[in-house]
């Protein structure tokens, strides 16, 4: 059943933490609510579990509102960025936890338990108490015991950022191997772009508590409709342009090709991808005469920084493959893009 946030408002005294807010989450999906700090995405998932009551608004899983349901009937598993794991009880019985205050039977609960360790790979920690586990294996233990009463949904709140990149990269892919095993209807608030990006089928852009943008990552990341969205996913080369005399995009000195009308727009998004470097015409729509004012060897890339000659203003970020030829701070090159690179932004 999809989860439906209907014109939801909470306020925190004279803070407005969401306002009239209104979102679909579809059956089956992993949701990931991004943005900065104070956007209200925790505020939005902690409404949605109960554990903080809206002034105005629904929330309707299928056709039942759930909006006065204590958290306790809701049949939802919440995962929290600190575990909150019970440190006096082993990893099977911390898992066996929620299943006993549901009344499920001794055996029962512990073959269901024994199954979860099981699916995180941690049937061989079953008799240790947390503080003998690493981040990463607590963590584990806490999504097994929020999956073990088979929720109709599942929380997790920002699950992963207490933990080492490492432990973090391998986590992501267990959890969505997870979801997508069980179908179960998941959400997850998170601030890491990379997170959103590789795990989701949605990604909700929250700012100042209203829903930015909503859309599948790849849409996001290639249609952003607004300046923050196109700064917050993915890196981007924000061009400041007017509208000259004949109605097109001006860039400096420079006219530029676009697809479709400005309709006002005073910025343009540029992929760093998007741009390839020459020392001749490359037959581009697009082709900025620049100059290197730096460069960074990041491997498998390598970014680039140029000065356009005719908007010495602004920088453009390109990023090139790690093994072609570097350029050199000083070189004088032409930045080509095509017009369908350049996002009109509002």
């Amino acid at each position: 059943m999809d989860l439906d946030v209907k014109n939801t408002t909470k306020r925190y005294g004279h803070v407005t933490a969401l306002s009239d807010l209104s979102l679909t989450i579809p059956a089956g999906s992993l949701t990931c609510f991004l943005g900065p700090s104070g956007c209200g995405k925790t505020t939005l998932l902690r409404v949605i579990a109960g554990l903080e009551t809206a002034e105005e608004g629904q929330i309707l899983l299928g056709e039942d509102d759930l909006s006065d349901t204590p958290p306790s009937e809701r049949n939802f598993g919440v995962v929290f960025q600190s575990y909150s794991l019970f440190p006096n009880l082993t990893a099977l019985r911390n898992v066996q936890y929620g299943l006993e205050c549901r009344g499920w039977s001794r055996g029962r609960r512990r073959a269901r338990a024994e199954e979860m360790l099981d699916l995180v790979h941690l049937r061989d920690q079953a008799g240790k108490l947390p503080e003998q586990m690493s981040g990463g294996q607590q963590q584990r233990i806490a999504i097994a015991r929020a999956l073990a009463p088979e929720p109709s949904l599942l929380l997790l709140d920002e699950p992963l950022s207490a933990l080492d990149a490492k432990v973090r990269a391998e986590l992501r892919s267990e959890i969505r191997s997870i979801q997508q095993k069980f179908g179960i209807t998941t959400i997850m608030v998170t601030h890491d772009q990379n997170e959103a990006l590789e795990m989701a089928d949605q990604i909700v852009v929250l700012r100042d508590g209203q829903i930015e943008q909503v859309g599948a990552p790849r849409d996001l990341y290639a249609h952003p409709q607004t300046r923050f969205v196109a700064d917050f996913i993915g890196a981007i080369n924000l061009l400041d342009i007017s509208a000259n005399a004949a109605g097109r995009a001006q860039f400096g000195m420079q006219e530029l090709h676009i697809e479709g009308p400005l309709n006002g727009a005073t910025t343009l998004g540029l992929r760093p991808e998007a741009i390839t470097l020459s020392d001749e015409p490359a037959g581009a729509e697009n082709s900025l005469a620049c100059t290197v004012t730096n460069t960074r060897f990041m491997g498998n890339l390598q970014h680039v920084e140029l000065r356009p000659n005719g908007a010495p203003d602004q920088l453009l970020q390109v990023e090139m493959n790690g093994l072609a030829q570097t350029p050199r701070r000083g070189d004088q090159l032409l930045a080509n893009f095509p017009a369908n690179a350049l996002l009109v932004l509002r």
